[in-house]
């Protein structure tokens, strides 16, 4: 079971471990940034995820078998003795050292909660050629709990949010959450870091700062500096306070973990070797019957696999984490256990809790359970509050918009149709629901990057007809993630790359760039 730390030094840590999402974007976002700059010098050296890690991993790729790290016995250790980032006398630091010796239980419950994966985090880390010290960010984040979270939305322990999450490839759905997913959420925030490296001028700390504070408000603080003449380093950033915080708290636990014998805090142990292995399932599974053939209790299984949001884990693709001592052939056995029968979830929506609400209440009014509302939630009793955003299984549309409307769509006589702004709204999610791209409902809206949206605001967008590819076929928009090209994103949607040329109107050389939309025309 994992170890609860103090609510006290958990508020302390959580403080300010936010990573923006364009779900809540502000003048600072990173798409303000490139609209309000698309001339910076930083914005010209832009390069995918993918690439930046080609480039590190030229040094260091395929990881070879190191017999000095093997030699290890302490997997904290091997972390600490190959810590590269600079650690100045700065007050800031001193301060967060401070606080950690006061609290010298928190590098232990870390620990605890880390075990099953630091050996994964540490050799991916160690492949990509990055920074030792970024094993230590989720002690930040969230003491190592994959539960965390906060009331900014945030999960994980690399608390990231919704938006962000799926920009870098983590589903989110009734079921599952990527977020909680701890191998997927480190290899997500993994690429994260090495694409906000290369667009910091390849400054590590100015890396994680944009992790924490969001990349436009890092992106600018650097494009002010340049154009004043001043260094771009993260120490000469103009950043709030909140976000300077954060690099301290880094900083001061290598510091502490490096020099554990001069602070007499006593270093954790953690056998050097791996303690957990991933395997493919291709089919529904009840983690009962799973942890029963595995020799582990529940709670183990669901400690390893915390993405998953009940027992039941219905017929899809996805990994499942088990003890590495498991049998070789254990996704065979798991295989042969009795298929599960899991009520399909055609679709869901959200629907925002009003005053007099209750569960049964809304499960009633949505045709679904209380259970299953609860689970969809993770709600462990029935206490509701007013405004809370509620996941329905099963509901297609936001309960909030009228039915003949969907959700808040109307058609004028003219072709126009209409979008009434909700509470929470922004202009990318907008023109994921009405299936447009952010560029044309801005220029159709007179947006720009400072416009903010109000709740009750009309938008008018066009539905145009869809051009078809050569084999026909309905229209879809897809995000770009770290690490995506032309011709992986052609080979995933059997499509071609001239045609996603032509339809998105690119150059065939040009680089796309995380969170860029592209217009995608599959068979049918």
């Amino acid at each position: 079971m994992l170890k609860k730390l103090s609510v006290a030094v958990a508020a302390a840590l959580l403080a300010s471990c936010a990573v923006p999402t364009s779900q809540h974007k502000t003048a600072d976002s990173a798409d303000d940034y490139q609209t309000s700059a698309s001339d910076s010098p930083i914005k010209d050296k832009a390069a995918t995820a993918q690439q930046v890690a080609n480039a590190l991993l030229k040094h260091n790729s395929p990881l070879q078998p190191d017999a000095k790290l093997a030699q290890y016995e302490n997997l904290w250790q091997r972390i600490a003795d190959q810590m590269t980032l600079t650690v100045p006398d700065n007050d800031d630091i001193e301060s967060q050292k401070r606080f950690f010796i006061r609290n010298q239980k928190l590098l232990k419950i870390a620990s605890d909660n880390a075990e099953p994966f630091l050996y994964h985090i540490v050799t991916e880390l160690e492949r990509r050629n990055m920074p030792l010290e970024l094993a230590l960010l989720p002690i930040v984040e969230s003491t190592y709990n994959p539960k965390a979270g906060s009331f900014s939305g945030v999960l994980g322990i690399w608390q990231f949010s919704a938006g962000t999450g799926r920009n870098f490839g983590l589903k989110q759905n009734a079921w599952y959450d990527g977020r909680r997913d701890v191998i997927e959420s480190s290899r997500a925030a993994m690429d994260y870091l090495q694409y906000l490296y290369s667009n910091v001028d390849q400054d590590w700390l100015s890396a994680v700062a944009a992790f924490n504070a969001g990349e436009g408000r890092v992106f600018k603080a650097i494009e002010r500096n340049r154009y004043r003449g001043k260094p771009t380093d993260f120490w000469s950033l103009n950043l709030p306070k909140q976000n300077t915080s954060y690099i301290p708290k880094l900083l001061a636990l290598a510091e502490l973990l490096k020099n554990s014998e001069k602070y007499a805090i006593p270093m954790p142990v953690l056998a050097n070797q791996p303690q957990t292995k991933v395997i493919q399932i291709n089919r529904g599974l009840d983690l009962n019957k799973a942890a029963d053939l595995l020799n582990i209790s529940v709670a183990e299984i669901r400690r390893l696999n915390p993405g998953f949001k009940s027992t039941t884990v219905p017929s899809a693709s996805y990994q499942l984490v088990v003890p590495f001592d498991s049998a070789e052939d254990i996704g065979q056995q798991l295989a042969a256990l009795p298929k599960v029968k899991v009520a399909p979830v055609a679709s869901t929506g959200r629907y925002k809790v009003k005053s007099g609400d209750s569960l049964s209440k809304i499960a009633a009014q949505h045709k679904t359970s209380v259970k299953a509302i609860q689970q969809a939630n993770q709600l462990s009793n029935s206490q509701l509050k007013i405004g809370q955003q509620l996941i329905i299984p099963g509901l297609a549309q936001s309960a909030e918009a009228p039915a003949v409307t969907g959700s808040g769509k109307k058609t004028t006589s003219s072709g126009a149709q209409t979008y009434t702004v909700k509470s929470g709204d922004s202009v990318w999610e907008i023109s994921q629901k009405l299936k447009v791209s952010s560029e044309q409902l801005k220029k159709w809206n007179k947006l720009n990057a400072k416009t903010q949206l109000k709740p009750g605001q009309t938008l008018t967008y066009y539905k145009t007809s869809e051009p078809k590819s050569s084999s026909g076929g309905k229209s879809m928009t897809y995000k770009v993630k770290a690490g995506d090209s032309l011709a992986s994103i052609a080979q995933r949607f059997k499509v071609k790359v001239a045609d996603i040329v032509k339809w998105n109107n690119i150059k065939a050389n040009k680089y796309l760039q995380p969170g860029q939309e592209l217009t995608l025309y599959l068979a049918s």
